[in-house]
């Protein structure tokens, strides 16, 4: 362990630093990320504006399509008469009215 901690260190001793860049290529790198950061920052802004105005254009309510002066009043359904309980059979199940949904193949 502690060879390979004096390598180590003998070899990081020996590095030589980083080339510096020319200031001019540096100056262009910095200012192109500064471009991507504002780039980015103004998505974010653009994306919560548009949200507020979807917000804003979905909760405006409109009034009928249909002016009231135009609709068309339906009828109440006409009732089925219901049998008394007098009248039903005796022993047996009744049922006004069958729905049936499924379908028999």
């Amino acid at each position: 362990m502690v060879a390979t901690r004096a390598g180590l260190c003998w070899l990081l001793a020996q590095a030589q630093p980083a080339p510096q860049l020319p200031p001019t290529i540096k100056t262009a790198a910095l200012m192109t990320l500064l471009g991507i950061a504002l780039l980015g920052m103004l998505l974010v802004v653009f994306i919560l504006l548009g949200g507020h105005w979807v917000r804003r254009i979905g909760s405006h309510r409109r009034g009928p399509v249909v002016p009231p002066d135009l609709v068309l009043k339906k009828d109440p359904p006409h009732e089925k008469p219901k049998l008394p309980d007098t009248e039903r059979p005796t022993g047996e199940t009744f049922v006004d009215e069958v729905t049936d949904d499924t379908r028999s193949s």
